[in-house]
């Protein structure tokens, strides 16, 4: 009889301690980083520079320019988006809003774009194609050193190209702020 209760007991406390392990294990939601727009990730990262690294920056379009932040790019116009964006129309096609930080004097010092992916599917095509395209530019003004691309969180694509000095502090800080989020998927040289 004895034996019955001690079994019924440690099977009671085995439940009990399976119980609570599972309780503690993380969900996959819970480690998932939630971004509200390609501003909103630019700006995570931008706003982490400290004040003695940071430079004049534009951010958005012609048509609605932000300064000294991201700002919202508009898509719609094409033919503007694939001249400034480094972007073939098709790739355009692959999302649905996208934003940039830019140095107010030289956008081939700095220039960052964050794209949000229609569907992310479409990432490793996205990715690609912004390489080729952005290597295959006919600089002016200088050449960029270094181009790194990101995905982030699964739906966005960051690419930023510049000066090396430029483009490895906001890789640091790209890193820093999204952590396992982030994955590099292209660090090249542009010079």
């Amino acid at each position: 009889m004895k034996k019955r209760i001690l079994c019924a007991v440690l099977a009671v406390v085995m439940v009990v301690a399976f119980a609570a392990c599972g309780a503690n294990t993380p969900k996959e939601d819970e480690n998932k980083v939630t971004i509200e727009s390609p501003v909103a990730l630019l700006d995570g990262v931008w706003s982490t520079f400290p004040e003695e690294e940071k430079f004049p920056v534009m951010g958005g379009d012609f048509g609605a320019p932000v300064d000294g932040a991201a700002g919202e790019f508009n898509i719609s116009d094409v033919e503007n988006a694939v001249a400034t964006l480094h972007i073939t129309e098709d790739s355009l096609k692959l999302v649905d809003k996208v934003a940039t930080i830019t140095h107010a004097m030289n956008a081939n010092t700095f220039s960052a774009t964050a794209y949000h992916l229609a569907d992310a599917a479409n990432v490793t095509t996205l990715v690609d194609s912004l390489k080729d395209s952005i290597k295959s530019t006919q600089w002016m003004c200088g050449f960029p050193d270094t181009l790194i691309i990101y995905t982030v969180a699964e739906e966005y694509v960051v690419a930023a190209f510049g000066n090396a000095e430029a483009i490895e502090s906001f890789k640091t800080k790209l890193a820093t702020v999204y952590g396992e989020s982030a994955t590099l998927n292209v660090e090249e040289s542009l010079a």
